[in-house]
């Protein structure tokens, strides 16, 4: 693990963070405006903080661990920062408790489906605890008949070592999951293809377009990081394809297939093109702050669109 420093610290919990968030923020911003042709600061809110928050905790666990393999005067010198990194969590948490007692109660529930296993992103999840869990809503006549078979199993999941799955999970939290918390906090009552957004976006279209999208761009950091996922066996997808380049032909489809099915749209046209052209100029060896124009492949056109509905209402 690299040498912690106060550049990287801050990159981690707070500078990262706020730009990857500003994806989501675009998203939302979108949603709620095709939805109800207004911005709602509350599912806004929601999922700009649940974004921040789920970072914020996966990197806070492992800048703490860096930062304590190095010392107790590392750990002097870093734990302000590390307390200010914990003190931006609580800001955040705040906030998002904020905009959901504003919100119907469904938003909140639709909110932790699509939340927690973000939260729990990098978490090991014991077999015992979910059983107990399980066990809490049986009821005591299920207790006692499960007394005597106590839970064997000693494993633990953890969410983003699901084989295959780690890209597939933070398409759909992503993408899904910001439309239904923008629908449920709207309290839009209609069908998917009753709801008129504004031209050229379609609902359906808006929500298999975010998804792949952030699909796309998992599977592209995963490209990145290929040599250390494959030398430790993470099973990502360009781990279990055996090959970048397999990888980034699947992409290309995808955006293809995006492209085609959604060619009425420029906006998703441009943002395909743009992902295409990302797929193949950024590899294991780019920086990684390069890999910040894939997180914003999308946002960038959602504020394209932005830009012209100002203009033109002018």
């Amino acid at each position: 693990m690299a040498t912690p420093t106060v550049s990287s610290i801050l990159d981690s919990l707070i500078l990262r963070p706020i730009v990857v968030a500003i994806n989501t923020f675009a998203l939302a911003s979108l949603f709620s405006y095709m939805i109800a042709e207004r911005l709602d600061w509350r599912p806004i809110t929601i999922w700009v903080t649940c974004d921040i928050i789920a970072i914020i905790i996966d990197h806070l666990m492992d800048q703490e661990s860096a930062v304590a393999a190095c010392g107790a005067d590392v750990v002097k010198r870093f734990t302000p920062l590390i307390n200010l990194g914990r003190a931006f969590l609580a800001l955040n948490t705040a906030l998002l408790v904020i905009a959901l007692s504003q919100c119907p109660p469904e938003t909140t529930m639709i909110t932790a489906v699509f939340a927690a296993p973000a939260f729990l992103w990098a978490t090991p999840i014991k077999s015992q605890r979910i059983g107990a869990v399980i066990k809490n809503f049986m009821g005591a006549k299920h207790d006692k008949e499960g007394e005597s078979s106590p839970p064997k199993s000693s494993g633990s999941l953890v969410i983003k070592r699901i084989p295959g799955m780690k890209a597939v999970f933070n398409g759909v939290i992503r993408g899904c999951g910001v439309f239904f918390v923008v629908n449920s906090a709207l309290q839009v009552s209609r069908e998917l293809d009753q709801i008129s957004a504004a031209p050229p976006w379609i609902i359906m279209e808006a929500i298999i377009w975010s998804t792949t999208n952030r699909i796309c761009h998992a599977v592209m950091t995963d490209v990145r990081d290929f040599d250390d996922d494959y030398k430790v066996g993470v099973p990502t997808i360009p781990v279990l394809l055996g090959s970048p380049l397999k990888t980034r032909v699947i992409l290309t489809v995808i955006q293809a297939v995006a492209m085609m099915a959604f060619r009425h749209n420029p906006y998703i046209l441009g943002s395909s093109y743009f992902a295409i052209a990302l797929v193949w100029l950024l590899g294991k060896d780019s920086r990684k702050v390069y890999f910040l124009l894939s997180v914003h492949s999308q946002s960038m056109f959602i504020f394209m669109y932005a830009v012209e509905k100002m203009v033109l209402s002018r």
